[in-house]
């Protein structure tokens, strides 16, 4: 009787080689392709935010929602705010990319949980609500913004932060508020294939490197609702 014949030790090492090579060419493709998926999924979360904002406005003659400046206790007030116009809750408010872990517990020494990858714009919160300094704030309705297709109102903010918020006003130094804060400090940046999306006034939403929407300079400012 003829025996069985099996792997040689050189045909499981082709084989094997062959499974690491394939490995290698395919896993980078499968990373890109959930990256694109995620970068989908959180753009199709800004655009419905974007026309939940519209609604809001119509409703409300023409004016943003609040944010956590307006002395409420409640610390996420823009996403409550627009809770009525949107259907899925839970899942528009987080982006697949954001690799925060404080969802549900705060860090370590701090109160606050994470409750959206997004913050509003705090150049159009009301002025009574900060400090009447026209220079960080006060452009709270939809007329008031000169260009509403290239003003951002929403951005991806930076993973574990717990503001509903961010301060474009504030990232130039000096100002006359005294308060300096580092772009990098507030927002996300490099969650998408090296940028993130962002909201404007207008309700659309669109994928930008960083430094395609602030040049520190002044000469790109895509945040400044003044801009002609």
């Amino acid at each position: 009787m003829t025996g069985k014949k099996g792997f040689t030790l050189i045909e499981l090492l082709v084989v094997i080689a062959i499974i690491a090579i394939l490995a290698a060419i395919l896993f980078p493709v499968f990373t890109r392709v959930r990256q694109q998926a995620n970068k989908t999924t959180c753009s199709s979360n800004m655009r419905q935010m974007g026309l939940a904002i519209g609604m809001y406005a119509n409703d409300w003659s023409d004016r943003f929602p609040l944010d956590s400046h307006t002395g409420s206790n409640a610390s996420w007030v823009w996403v409550s705010s627009l809770e009525p116009y949107v259907k899925s809750k839970r899942l528009l408010y987080r982006c697949p990319s954001d690799p925060s872990t404080n969802w549900t517990k705060p860090l370590e020494g701090f109160l606050l949980t994470r409750k959206t990858s997004y913050g509003t714009n705090f150049w159009m919160l009301p002025l009574r609500f900060c400090d009447e300094l026209p220079t960080i704030c006060g452009h709270s309705t939809l007329r008031s913004i000169r260009m509403p297709a290239n003003t951002i109102y929403i951005a991806e903010t930076k993973e574990y932060g717990t503001s509903d918020h961010f301060h474009p006003a504030w990232w130039y130094w000096p100002n006359d508020s005294g308060t300096y804060i580092e772009p990098e400090k507030e927002l996300a940046m490099t969650w998408h294939s090296g940028g993130t999306n962002y909201t404007f006034v207008d309700g659309h939403a669109k994928w930008y490197r960083f430094s395609q929407v602030w040049s520190g300079d002044g000469r790109i400012d895509l945040f400044d609702p003044r801009r002609e």
